[in-house]
């Protein structure tokens, strides 16, 4: 016997309207499993299906639908143009067919009018009119019961419009009872469900495995397994709407769930498996529990894993890998997210032989870095997030993930990937002269793809430069996606070892903000000297690649010298200075950041922390204060600041004169002052001329690397005349 089987009671044939709502884009899945239900007369809305049939088929519905959220069964529909219009409408139903004048109820409202200004109103005058309703029938009225009530009766208004219906679910029907409330819940139960039944996933399905290499809380694969053991999803709700209406029959409803539980499937008869993985130990424990509730122990299994270092089972195919990987919140996680996803294609390429993935994400671009093209492609609502489940065909797995020239990279990643690879050329020489591990390869050398790109090591760190706002937001990040998809392939460089930020104009505080926790750093090498650089929790990474030059020079003069590092930043200057035999170093800088880091990166090249100080101060007025003398000064301010650790405000171009005044105050007769700035249009004071013998060295304080970008700064050394 089915559930299609059970003989009618004599009143269950009335004829009922009801309406089936889901998530937007499954409307087609959730008709499909009603027609497979034997509820033929349906019509498709947004987000819902409109179904008549009878006590039996409302039954059937809500017992064995996947896929619907809520399940409505409208009263009456009335014109609602003022509150007395929504009383007296609500007042003309007659409630006595639905209920007792003893029973509970909650009123959801939704939507507003110029009459119903709030859903609280209108829920008020709702209550009111059934109340009264009773009131003047029995002298008994109903009770207010917002968790779990008899009743629970929606209106819905729209325009001029009012629907009232009894919601026959009482609560949403993606609550099927084996999750606990209040547990991680990225992704409800009926998008998982109606996903997998998009993808083709059955009880008499062709595959032989799902495999969620990113399971989370396990939905998906608890999902399938409940689909697999034909369990009926709503088998397991204690609370139903209908369970309090007057016209519910306990007997058959008792009689369907007993038929349920016949066609069950004896988990010793599966033949399909169900595994998954995830990183996260907060994840494997929501998943390991649900999993418990659901009865489903040594059925679907789960690890604590990345999925790319876990030993999969791969014996039972063909495999679907159902999947909701992270989609980036933030410009920079999107970007950190490219790799994963090209790992994920290439690891379902490798293992899910003549198989299917489907991949749910909020991500055109990164949906475009799986290296198969998809089969087709469904809008849908996840938590509010308008997302994609992208179905991708793995029908023949000799694709290899060299492939990706042709399948996953644009004709402007190509050009990118050119580029890179001309100025790499160009560099390495010079590179391998030099023996220097920190450079730059790219700096919008094209015009529309505005990004700097620095190598450290073997990372890439690139900066978007802010667009202006002429150009379409759009096409800006598919660019900055082009550029970070061009570079592991131009310069060799491993995928997860691309950082991504954008470039915005700082001042302040703002340039010594933490834009991360990740605590990345890394050492590099640079004529002899070591530092310690962090590409991801900074704007700046802690060295300033234009200033190798400067910083090279400063090593050349500092034999024997008193040298004075002004804002200091991370003491990269004083550093050189040290190697190349300066007597003392003194650094100085306003923040306690890079005071710290200061201090670290000397103590790293194992200089003595009494010949080489690093002092936090306000450089104005410690320069105004000290009455010390030095050979050799090294001062690159800010172009504007207004921290609050600074007396006054910073303005480059107009505080200039004053500050080297007060520098040169405190070089030795013979001794060199190296003054540079970042400002574009720095003009130096010809005043200064006059007092002061000036050389512009701006053009040999300039690497290779910077050819392109000659105003990145301006640099001279001043001497006493």
């Amino acid at each position: 016997m089915t559930h299609t089987d059970v003989t009618p009671s004599s009143d269950d044939s009335q004829s009922i309207a009801l309406e089936l709502t889901c998530p937007i884009g499954l409307e087609n899945i959730l008709e499909k499993e009603l027609h497979e239900l034997g509820l033929t007369q349906t019509r498709l809305g947004e987000a819902q299906v409109k179904l008549t049939t009878d006590l039996r088929g409302m039954y059937l519905a809500c017992l064995w639908s996947r896929v619907a959220t809520r399940i409505m069964m409208p009263l009456a529909t009335f014109q609602v143009t003022t509150a007395e219009e929504l009383y007296d409408g609500v007042a003309s139903i007659d409630w006595s067919l639905h209920m007792h004048a003893d029973n509970t109820i909650a009123i959801d409202c939704h939507g507003t009018n110029h009459a119903i200004r709030n859903t609280q109103f209108g829920a008020v005058k709702t209550k009111d009119a059934i109340v009264d309703y009773f009131t003047k029938q029995s002298g008994r009225r109903p009770s207010v019961e917002k968790q779990q009530p008899d009743l629970r009766i929606a209106l819905k208004i729209k325009r001029d419009k009012a629907t009232l219906s009894l919601d026959v679910s009482g609560e949403s029907m993606h609550r099927r009872g084996y999750r606990q409330q209040g547990a991680m819940a990225p992704l409800k139960e009926n998008l998982a469900a109606g996903l997998l039944l998009r993808a083709g996933w059955s009880k008499d399905s062709q595959y032989g495995q799902l495999v969620d290499p990113m399971c989370g809380s396990g939905t998906f694969l608890v999902e399938a397994a409940l689909i697999s053991l034909n369990i009926a999803p709503g088998s397991r709700r204690q609370y139903w709407g209908f369970k309090g209406w007057k016209q519910h029959d306990h007997r058959l409803w008792q009689q369907l769930n007993d038929v349920a539980k016949n066609e069950r499937i004896a988990p010793e008869d599966l033949q399909v498996s169900f595994q998954g993985t995830d990183r996260e130990q907060k994840a494997i424990a929501a998943a390991r529990e649900n999993i418990k509730r659901a009865g489903l122990v040594g059925i679907v299994q789960v690890e604590m894993s990345a999925f790319q270092q876990h030993t999969f089972d791969w014996q039972k195919q063909p495999t679907l890998v159902m999947v909701n990987p992270p989609y980036g919140e933030r410009l920079g996680d999107e970007m950190a997210l490219i790799s994963l996803y090209r790992q994920l294609g290439d690891w379902a390429i490798e293992h899910a032989l003549n198989g299917d993935m489907m991949l749910l994400t909020s991500s055109e671009n990164l949906a475009r870095q799986i290296p198969i093209r998809p089969e087709k492609s469904s809008r849908v609502l996840n938590g509010g997030l308008e997302c994609r489940a992208y179905r991708f065909p793995i029908a023949d797995s000799h694709i290899k993930a060299g492939t990706r020239e042709q399948v996953g990279l644009s004709s402007g990643a190509q050009m990118v990937v050119n580029r890179l690879q001309k100025n790499m050329k160009k560099l390495r020489k010079w590179i391998e002269r030099e023996q220097i591990s920190c450079y730059r390869v790219y700096d919008a050398d094209m015009p529309e793809y505005a990004v700097a790109i620095d190598i450290y090591n073997d990372w890439a760190h690139v900066q978007e430069y802010q667009a202006p706002k002429s150009v379409d937001e759009n096409k800006a990040q598919q660019r900055l996606f082009e550029v970070v998809s061009a570079i592991p392939l131009a310069l060799n460089i491993p995928e997860t070892n691309v950082v991504v930020k954008q470039r915005l104009r700082q001042s302040g505080k703002q340039q010594y903000e933490k834009v991360d926790q990740s605590q990345h750093e890394m050492v590099v090498e640079e004529h002899g000297c070591d530092f310690i650089v962090n590409l991801k929790d900074y704007l700046d990474t802690g060295l300033f690649l234009d200033h190798r030059p400067v910083r090279k020079l400063i090593q050349q003069k500092a034999n024997g010298t008193r040298f004075l590092n002004l804002f200091c930043y991370t003491a990269s200057g004083s550093v050189h200075a040290g190697q190349g035999g300066a007597k003392t170093t003194l650094s100085v800088d306003m923040s306690n950041t890079y005071t710290e880091w200061a201090r670290r990166n000397i103590e790293l090249n194992e200089f003595s922390e009494r010949d080489h100080q690093v002092v936090r101060a306000d450089c104005f007025e410690w320069l105004r204060k000290s009455q010390d003398e030095f050979d050799l000064i090294f001062m690159d301010p800010p172009t504007f600041s207004n921290s609050k650790k600074m007396a006054g405000v910073l303005d480059i171009q107009r505080d200039h004169v004053e500050l080297i005044d007060l520098a040169m105050a405190r070089l030795s007769a013979d001794g060199e002052l190296i003054f540079s700035n970042n400002y574009r249009r720095f003009e130096l004071d010809e005043a200064l001329q006059a007092r002061y013998e000036i050389e512009n060295i701006t053009r040999q304080s300039l690497g290779p690397d910077f050819e392109r970008n000659q105003k990145i700064h301006q640099c001279w050394i001043l001497r006493h005349k």
